[in-house]
């Protein structure tokens, strides 16, 4: 259902448009000129303010009169237009009201169809993602312009058809690393499904493994060599000290004495009274 809507003049625009105002404009600058150039270098001293304050209020009179003169005259002129485009504007807002409720419909029909789409495509997914049902849901592939109506459902299945070639290839590929980080790397892969980023991450893991274990490797270098170092250190005698003293014991207790020095290599000698 539709209607050709034109607008049509009574009259062609081009009897109604109309000629350009006419008025005194040379005198009436003529006039100014001559009565500005009174005031040309006019210096107003303390007791000429008065005068001062009297010629800025007749300037301004005459500005605002010849102002107040040319906003009277635009009004005139172009009322005609303002009723026109006022009468205008009327019969537009009638037609966007109209418009306005039947894009409501439009829209409301356009989000069915991409819930029902939305729909058919999950379903699709479901039914082809397989062994990795649990690795890729389906928010991490979706792509808003599968909604769309030029989008054709043929395209999607295409699309997530591919997402699950690349997921088979991409596993073969990280497999084949033989990587110590395995299946640190699968993990980071389905959290980006992005190969080349999953192996830049391998070669990070490996890079701080190996770092990890020249660290080490140093540290225990070290260690030996602290021990040897500590091993040729001369062993130092120890400070051998005098002491006199005099026994009082019976005679065995005094070869008991004597035994215990021998055996234990200390020197000692008798003291001799003098």
């Amino acid at each position: 259902m539709a209607h050709e809507l034109t607008l049509a003049l009574a009259t062609p625009i081009e009897d109604l448009v109309p000629k350009m105002i006419a008025f005194n404009n040379t005198e009436l600058l003529a006039a100014v000129e001559e009565m500005l150039s009174a005031y040309d270098g006019v210096v107003y001293d303390d007791e000429h303010i008065s005068d001062a304050k009297q010629d800025r209020s007749t300037l301004n009179t005459f500005s605002k009169a010849l102002n107040d003169e040319r906003i009277r005259i635009g009004k005139l002129y172009n009322s005609p237009y303002e009723k026109f485009k006022a009468q205008v504007d009327e019969v537009i807002d009638r037609v966007k009201a109209a418009s306005a409720k039947i894009d409501e419909q439009v829209k409301a029909y356009e989000d069915k169809k991409r819930a029902e789409k939305q729909d058919e495509i999950i379903e699709y997914f479901k039914s082809v993602i397989g062994e990795f049902s649990g690795c890729i849901p389906y928010e991490r592939v979706h792509q808003s312009k599968w909604l769309n109506a030029s989008t054709t459902m043929k395209s999607v299945k295409a699309e997530i058809d591919a997402i699950i070639t690349n997921a088979k290839s991409a596993l073969v590929a990280i497999s084949a690393l033989g990587s110590q980080d395995e299946e640190l790397i699968k993990a980071f892969y389905f959290r980006t499904l992005d190969l080349s980023a999953a192996l830049n991450e391998n070669n990070r893991l490996k890079k701080e493994r190996e770092a990890a274990a020249e660290l080490k490797a140093r540290q225990e270098a070290t260690k030996p060599a602290a021990v040897e170092v500590e091993a040729e250190k001369p062993a130092q005698a120890p400070k051998l000290q005098t002491v006199k003293f005099a026994v009082t014991g019976t005679v065995e207790q005094l070869k008991g004495l004597q035994h215990y020095l021998r055996e234990n290599k200390l020197d000692y000698k008798p003291i001799r009274e003098e």
